[in-house]
């Protein structure tokens, strides 16, 4: 990672002089990471985890979720008896503030698709926010699929679905069959220096462009899948604009049935690089490495699903499976 790569990311973000220096200083420090642990259905009634933690912001947070402090070095959440017990899920506070378009749905979904859901943080934000009856967590690679179904079973969310296909391949089996889709997907991962975590070659722009490609394949197949009323949220953990507003407005393009959907409570976090409703969190915000996320809802009037074909709910997480 290279000064020069910072200033010229920073450059496209659309960022004022002071808050470009700020970005850099984050990513040079590398010390930008902050924990949240979501409270999950194994805990006991009135659990507290053994950590300094405290409620997440109000206006975006959820009373089940829990943030460590900023600074916070040596609380290790994953290390602790009460991890393995599945009590809590640990996870960047960037990613509560990611889900936090889902407290504007207008109902309780019916039937949530999460397309990249390994290793499983954004299917349980989404349980915990809004409770879909019918859930899918969908993993493409065999050994994370593995460690996404353990953490589910571990934490306690009983009677999810989980699957290993393609988005094409849902596309094909599954269209307009979902209201709710999360589409966490693969990116360059630039927040990840945020942390302190190497990433060789995440601002190299065929990694970003490629990147880029496979996320738009990802939303037109997720906009097949989604049903008339339906809501779409589309996220990363990365800065790059070509990874982020540019596939918006890409797919905005191809979808014409397809609105953004403004968040209120996320206004302060709205991107100077597009007029529609996305929001950017930065490393210098506070509150994590950053990331990105935008709602969208699909026009028409929500009708009943269609049924789903039996082999799409193989493979539910139930208790017999420990």
């Amino acid at each position: 990672m290279s000064s020069i790569q910072i200033l010229r990311l920073a450059s496209k973000l659309g960022l004022t002089p002071e808050q470009e220096q700020d970005f850099v200083a984050a990513m040079q420090a590398g010390d930008r990471a902050r924990s949240a642990l979501v409270i999950t259905p194994q805990a006991p009634e009135g659990y507290v985890p053994p950590l300094p933690a405290d409620k997440t912001p109000r206006d975006w947070g959820h009373p089940s979720i829990l943030a460590l402090p900023a600074g916070e070095t040596e609380a290790r959440p994953g290390s602790l008896p009460d991890y393995e017990r599945g009590y809590y899920y640990p996870l960047d506070l960037s990613s509560v503030w990611e889900t936090a378009p889902l407290a504007h749905l207008p109902f309780r979904p019916e039937r949530c698709l999460d397309l990249c859901a390994a290793p499983g943080g954004k299917s349980i934000l989404a349980q915990t926010r809004v409770a879909p009856r019918v859930h899918i967590s969908n993993e493409v690679h065999p050994k994370r699929l593995g460690i996404l179904r353990h953490n589910l079973l571990r934490c306690g969310f009983m009677g999810l679905y989980t699957q290993r296909l393609r988005p094409d391949q849902w596309a094909e089996l599954a269209p307009g069959s979902f209201d709710l889709i999360l589409a966490d997907a693969p990116c360059s991962g630039q927040s990840l220096l945020a942390k302190g975590i190497p990433n060789p070659g995440c601002f190299n722009p065929s990694v970003t462009g490629g990147n880029a490609k496979r996320q738009r394949g990802i939303l037109l197949a997720a906009v097949r899948c989604l049903a008339p009323g339906g809501h779409l949220l589309y996220t990363t953990c990365t800065y790059a604009p070509e990874e982020n507003e540019r596939n918006i407005l890409y797919l905005l393009k191809r979808c014409p049935d397809l609105r953004t959907v403004p968040v209120p409570e996320l206004e302060p976090f709205r991107s100077a690089l597009a007029r529609e409703a996305c929001y950017r969190l930065m490393p210098f915000h506070g509150a994590g490495a950053g990331g990105f996320t935008c709602l969208l809802r699909r026009e028409g009037e929500p009708s009943p699903l269609p049924p789903l074909p039996d082999e799409l709910l193989a493979w539910p997480i139930q208790a017999m499976n420990r």
